[in-house]
């Protein structure tokens, strides 16, 4: 791996939808992509500006998924194309989800991989009829004890 983006760092401010509590860490899961693979540069990116930071081989930038423009934007300041792999772990919704890869896939390298994190069940159709011309694949994980479980994930390869 050499070049890895993830949406989403995980903000602490409980402002903002589907944010980690006031517990949580934002930017962790970069710094363990940046450990796990030791060449790549990590990339990222998230809605809450008071989030964003930069360390040794990892940079982040502000994008809206929600909002078109604001994706274009975060793609020219980033200026790399050809990620190996690309992780929307961002707002959690369909709508921002679908925004998200429709301006995001073409970034990807041939053989790049790009994962939809946490879709709940409940979307999981609606996702998977959006995206059939790309033949994403479905990983779902069940608890008995959740009513919507939001851990289920969608992988999309760039064959």
């Amino acid at each position: 791996m050499k070049l890895v983006f993830e949406c989403g760092l995980g903000t602490n401010n409980t402002d903002y939808p589907c944010n980690m509590s006031i517990d949580g860490t934002p930017g962790a899961s970069l710094i363990v992509w940046r450990d796990y693979f030791k060449n790549a540069q990590i990339y990222g990116a998230d809605i809450d500006k008071n989030v964003l930071f930069q360390e040794d081989r990892i940079k982040t930038f502000y994008v809206d998924q929600l909002n078109t423009q604001s994706i274009e934007t975060m793609w020219k300041k980033i200026g790399i194309e050809n990620f190996d792999i690309i992780i929307d772990d961002g707002l959690h919704d369909a709508d921002a989800n679908i925004n998200l890869f429709t301006n995001s896939f073409n970034k990807l390298k041939k053989n790049g991989i790009y994962i939809i994190e946490d879709v709940y069940l409940y979307i999981l159709n609606d996702m998977m009829e959006k995206l059939k011309n790309f033949n994403p694949e479905l990983v779902v994980l069940k608890n008995k004890n959740i009513k919507y479980p939001s851990n289920n994930l969608i992988i999309i390869r760039n064959d």
